[in-house]
């Protein structure tokens, strides 16, 4: 065994020789060193930046202040009404609109989400039931309780479809909240 070691010997001097005299792996600066230089790089920015806080959307002065007027000529009518859109309507807000605060608009689009989500659960449970009374038809022979349960299956597919109405309206409610409220200039953080 000793002549074993004694003929690895040079070969361990090799890798220790190497190990020793290969240079160390640069460090990373410390967290110290790291912090100076970001307050460095920081006092050297000639324009200091705006941050925006959720107080700026809240109760701070407004971000937005109107309506940019139409850039194009065609776009403003002649007769110098309002421009309308493709349903007739028009689309410079008026001054009521404008006037409403954060909290009307986030309870008229709260409203809208929260009927559309009870509608939803109601067509879920409703769909649970199309597929029980499915489930149960298939399982009987009597031709009397399956006409009898055909028929309440039948109904619960009209209340089904009436739901899905239902939530399609409404989310086009939501839909009509959010719209109404990017043209009287809410900002999109008084709709979150």
């Amino acid at each position: 065994m000793a002549s074993s070691f004694r003929a690895h010997l040079p070969a361990l001097g090799a890798v220790l020789l190497i190990a020793v005299a290969a240079p160390a792996p640069a460090q990373p600066p410390s967290l110290v060193e790291a912090a100076r230089a970001e307050q460095a790089r920081r006092a050297s920015i000639a324009e200091k930046s705006r941050v925006y806080t959720n107080d700026d959307l809240d109760g701070g002065p407004r971000l937005t202040t109107a309506v940019a007027p139409p850039t194009d000529v065609e776009a403003a009518p002649a007769d110098g009404s309002k421009p309308a859109d493709e349903a007739g309507a028009a689309t410079a807000p008026g001054p009521a609109a404008a006037a409403r605060d954060a909290a009307h608009w986030r309870r008229r689009l709260t409203a809208a989400v929260e009927a559309r989500r009870r509608a939803e659960l109601v067509a879920a449970a409703l769909q649970n039931r199309v597929d029980g009374l499915l489930a149960e038809f298939t399982a009987r022979d009597d031709p009397a309780q399956r006409a009898r349960i055909e028929q309440d299956r039948r109904d619960a597919l009209s209340e089904l479809e009436r739901a899905k109405a239902e939530i399609d309206r409404l989310a086009q409610e939501a839909a009509d909240v959010r719209e109404e409220a990017r043209r009287a200039g809410v900002p999109p953080g008084w709709l979150r």
